[in-house]
């Protein structure tokens, strides 16, 4: 007899076998028991759990000439025959290379023909989602009443594909992706069939790199068995697949959480030099974030080995959960354009120093700013010192707003450069217009301008325009010089202020810089 590959060799063959979907097991064995067969069944769900197995095993408990129960016998000639793909009552269909209306049409011709040895012919369709809409169509009204002896199996990844035409006329199990231990249990149990060992840590590999697949995990599973006739180690797994090494990746994470670029590139250009592929480094520097970071939140959910742990709660510290989600969505960006760029590494390199920055969110920023507001207790003429500060960032961040909006309106936003700023409260401002279209172009520009004060400072700053017609404004008017009394607290300085006043024409010094050298015991000259 030629090999089988494990994924097939270990098959499951009854109901009890296919781990992982009990509940869809249950239900079955209970149909097949009361005797409700319906006449279509839809099962979808993650490629390789299972529901091509399912179906094989409701046919054989259908067509089981020695059933007693719910469960097929196994040893029948129907049961060997369907068991072999080679029963002329059960129908294995391919659903992407049988798609069209000329398949469907000879399938809804065949179906009025009886069975020959069992009690249904029955029909599996596998990948129906590749079907055509027309073929459908021409399978609806045989789908919803077929003959007394026919049942349809439709098996599918992509449940959503499907008409809803074809879904109503058929009971829908969903198919789940199997836990972990529920895996490792069962690898142990080939093994043990097989006479080869494998190591902890190998399991959690194959079953992690499988992403729930017990298809996938058994042939990872035979690729190492292939390849190595001793004992199968963690370290051997991580070869074939071509994953780094752990400690690589730890020490990566901790580089990030340090801020140390150096370290950071010299890694990236020794991992490229040994010849990994970078892109499954950014997808396993991904993947032990998340375990980093599930394990901070409940090390009871996480499914880190018991070697691991020690180093997890060292590092379950490093960042908080902000942070974390900030880096998956870095990482995940940046796995998207390595995918397309002519140099990977560059991609990688920036968004890992990217990671590296210091990364505070808008909830952090504010904490912060409380605790300085309650620290700051020295006054300048009866007003905090920190109030002065969030005044000329306040400033500060018009300025930018101006700029920006300025670069994307050239035309029609000049009206902002020309207002006055005067800062009423720790989140408000009001802008002055000298003239009536001024003023129309600052409540045209409103809500731009609340929408990026409000993503530059986290802050709902509230703006009052007003019109202000200043005579002082208008003619040739010669500008002194303002000196401001000096304060014991704080030290005399000049400032030298340069300013476009061909919009102006020769205006006085701005009103929100006058005030703020005040508070400093500033001097403000114009030139």
């Amino acid at each position: 007899m030629s090999y089988l590959v494990l994924a097939r060799k270990f098959r499951p063959q009854i109901f009890e076998d296919v781990i992982g979907q009990e509940h869809i097991s249950q239900t079955l064995q209970n149909a097949i028991f009361e005797n409700r067969v319906a006449q279509a069944y839809l099962f979808s769900g993650p490629r390789g759990c299972g529901k091509t197995t399912m179906a094989r095993i409701l046919a054989k408990a259908l067509n089981c000439k020695n059933r007693t129960s719910c469960q097929p016998c196994g040893e029948c000639e129907n049961c060997i025959e369907i068991s072999k793909s080679s029963s002329i009552d059960v129908l294995e269909i391919d659903g992407a290379s049988n798609n069209g209306i000329d398949e469907i049409r000879t399938l809804r011709e065949n179906v009025k023909f009886a069975s020959a040895n069992s009690k249904y012919k029955i029909y599996i369709i596998d990948e129906a989602h590749q079907i055509t809409t027309q073929a459908f169509n021409a399978l609806l009204k045989t789908l919803e009443e077929p003959p007394e002896h026919v049942v349809f199996i439709l098996a599918t990844t992509e449940q959503h594909k499907i008409p809803v035409t074809i879904l109503s006329r058929c009971q829908k199990y969903r198919f789940k992706l199997i836990y972990k231990n529920q895996m490792v249990k069962s690898i142990k149990g080939i093994a043990q069939k097989e006479n080869f060992e494998i190591d902890d840590e190998a399991l959690n590999i194959i079953t992690t790199a499988s992403g729930g697949s017990m298809r996938d995990a058994l042939s990872l599973l035979e690729q190492a068995v292939s390849l190595n006739s001793g004992k199968i180690t963690g370290e051997y797994v991580r070869t074939i697949l071509g994953l780094l090494p752990k400690d690589i990746i730890a020490t990566v994470t901790e580089n990030i959480a340090k801020g140390q670029a150096e370290s950071i590139l010299k890694t990236v250009k020794e991992i490229t030099e040994q010849g990994y592929n970078i892109l499954q480094f950014a997808r396993d520097l991904r993947s032990y974030l998340r375990q980093v970071m599930i394990y901070s939140i409940n090390p009871e959910i996480s499914e880190v080995p018991c070697e691991d742990k020690k180093l997890f709660e060292i590092q379950k510290s490093l960042f908080s959960i902000s942070c974390h989600v900030r880096m998956s969505n870095l990482l995940s960006r940046a796995l998207d354009e390595m995918r397309w760029s002519d140099d990977p590494r560059i991609i990688l390199e920036m968004y890992l120093l990217k990671m590296a920055e210091p990364y505070y969110n808008v909830g952090e920023l504010l904490d912060k700013i409380k605790d300085l507001e309650k620290e700051n207790t020295v006054t300048s003429k009866g007003q905090p010192i920190d109030e002065v500060t969030l005044s000329i960032d306040l400033i500060n961040v018009w300025t930018e707003i101006v700029e920006e909006v300025i670069k994307k309106h050239p035309l029609t936003a000049q009206s902002l450069k020309k207002a006055f700023v005067k800062v009423l409260g720790d989140s408000s401002i009001q802008l002055s217009a000298s003239n009536q279209f001024d003023y129309e172009g600052l409540l045209d520009f409103r809500e731009r301008i609340s929408k990026l004060f409000k993503r530059k400072t986290g802050l709902e700053v509230l703006i009052k325009i007003v019109l202000e017609k200043n005579d002082s404004c208008a003619g040739n008017v010669e500008i002194e010089e303002i000196i401001v009394p000096q304060q014991e607290s704080l030290k005399s300085k000049e400032y030298i202020v340069k300013e476009d006043f061909q919009e102006t024409s020769k205006t006085a010094i701005p009103k929100h810089i006058d005030e703020i050298a005040k508070k400093f015991g500033s001097i403000v000259k114009k030139i």
